[in-house]
């Protein structure tokens, strides 16, 4: 005996596709109500981001240019810790700019043969410098600096930056076999083979817009290496 199929009755398709047609207008309206609301997120929010990253790309650019002074060469580092002027406390992360970008605004014209110091304030993050062509003195430390502090010429990076921490790998003194670890410290690690300091390889930059904070890694280059990856370049 064949059994007789029932299919579904018109009020029951209508009824169907009533519900799904009300699940799809629900569902439609929320991503409409959820893209507008992301169009009229506030714009201050996309100015830190756009803000921060364009910082953290310029100090890679500015470093990435990073070359010897005279002064330098018998140390051979690309980065060194210094004083800008005798009455700095600590040293700033320093670096020579044969020349140096637009930001770096001199009232002569082009400012190159700078000397450049990274200066983390609680209110924000500046490079300190001179140029080589201003009237210079050798500092107690034998580094070059202006004959007045107020020579120096500051540039503002960043308003919103608030904190910096220093990253070393490995102990100092650590052997090619020994195990080696990061050590992140928000102060500069004093050198067991010196009487300074010893430069990290790179700094976590901490920036900070309505209790919302983003942090950059910069890498610092301690020593500009040939094509081949074998011996140091000259610059």
């Amino acid at each position: 005996m064949n059994k007789i199929r029932r299919g579904f009755t018109i009020m029951e398709v209508l009824l169907a596709l009533s519900i799904g047609g009300l699940v799809l207008v629900t569902a439609t309206s929320l991503l409409v109500t959820i893209s507008q609301a992301w169009a009229k997120r506030p714009a201050t929010r996309d100015f830190f981001d756009a803000h921060v990253n364009g910082v953290a790309d310029f100090l890679s650019s500015v470093l990435d240019q990073a070359g010897i002074s005279t002064q330098a060469q018998k140390r051979g580092s690309l980065v060194e810790l210094k004083a800008p002027f005798d009455d700095f406390e600590d040293p700033l992360i320093s670096f020579y700019l044969p020349e140096a970008p637009i930001p770096f605004f001199s009232p002569h014209g082009k400012s190159v043969r700078v000397h450049a110091h990274l200066y983390p304030e609680d209110d924000g993050l500046s490079f300190l410098w001179f140029s080589e062509l201003q009237e210079l003195e050798m500092n107690g430390q034998g580094n070059l600096q202006p004959l007045e502090e107020e020579d120096l010429r500051k540039t503002m990076i960043s308003p919103f930056f608030r904190e910096i921490y220093y990253c070393y790998y490995g102990e100092e003194n650590a052997g090619p076999d020994d195990v080696k670890e990061w050590v992140i410290d928000d102060r500069l690690e004093e050198s067991a083979q010196s009487d300074g300091f010893r430069i990290p390889s790179f700094v976590i930059l901490v920036f900070r817009w309505e209790e919302q904070d983003l942090e950059k890694t910069i890498s610092l280059p301690l020593e500009r290496l040939a094509p081949s990856g074998i011996e140091p370049e000259p610059r």
